[in-house]
């Protein structure tokens, strides 16, 4: 059922999501085809990795993870001529260079909530003088609004024209089905103890607002779940019809 080939992200779990992983691993078949958390994960990763590899194919030569974690695009997408930053909490980042596979990205230490991504970035060597890719996977719903809307204008501020975003958005608790409700409640009990907590949710035309104050042009935006119809192989057989439609994908452009 693999929908991702990704030979670099096992090597840098910790024992504690290695764990989990190897329970899944070990669930039946007919099981893991119908998570939709599964399904939903597969939609969003393939979709920013499409977002990634057209900023590449254009000419884009700095890749920028904002609240990486455990992203392994470095390594995946690697090629002569492009540089990859990873900008994460200093706790999480230097637990991640323990496992790293080797030589990847330019690691830049910066805690969002206290301090400016891009500031920090262009101590690290980003180029504001070319364009950049920048992705925010998985990171926006554990923000403040005040400090995502700092965030997204203070990289827009600091890029040049050309430069691209890509970027996804919790919805508001309550927003899908029954089953979309469900799965809340089990990835809200999944994160007990981690310190995660879903501090922003919006809807859609929120999600579009808060991109385009930051000075970023809209350019595509979709749900996961078509996201998913159009991504996600269909001999996965993963429940992506089942995947919440609230939840938003946005990428946008600097003009």
């Amino acid at each position: 059922m693999e929908v991702l080939s990704d030979p670099f992200a096992r090597k840098m779990l910790n024992p504690g999501m290695a764990k989990m992983l190897r329970v899944v691993e070990h669930l039946p078949h007919r099981i893991q085809a119908r998570s939709v958390t599964l399904a939903g994960l597969a939609a969003r990763v393939l979709w920013f990795d499409g977002q990634l590899r057209r900023a590449l194919e254009a000419g884009i030569t700095q890749v920028v993870t904002v609240g990486a974690g455990y992203d392994s695009r470095a390594w995946r997408f690697r090629r002569d001529g492009v540089t990859f930053f990873e900008l994460d909490h200093p706790v999480t980042q230097r637990e991640k260079m323990l496992r790293a596979p080797g030589p990847g990205p330019i690691y830049v230490e910066a805690d969002l909530r206290t301090q400016d991504a891009a500031e920090a970035l262009l101590e690290g060597g980003l180029d504001s003088s070319r364009p950049a890719m920048f992705i925010l996977e998985g990171v926006t719903m554990y923000l403040p609004e005040k400090t995502l809307r700092s965030v997204l204008m203070r990289l827009e501020e600091s890029s040049a024209g050309g430069s691209r975003l890509a970027v996804d958005f919790h919805p508001p608790t309550g927003a899908g089905t029954s089953r979309n409700r469900r799965q809340q409640r089990l990835q809200r009990f999944a994160r007990t103890g981690s310190g995660e907590h879903i501090r922003l949710t919006v809807d859609r035309p929120d999600a579009i607002a808060l991109v385009e104050h930051a000075a970023w042009v809209v350019n595509e935006v979709l749900s996961m779940r078509a996201a998913g119809h159009a991504l996600v192989p269909a001999h996965s057989g993963l429940p992506v019809g089942a995947i919440n439609k609230h939840k938003t994908l946005v990428a946008g452009l600097h003009s």
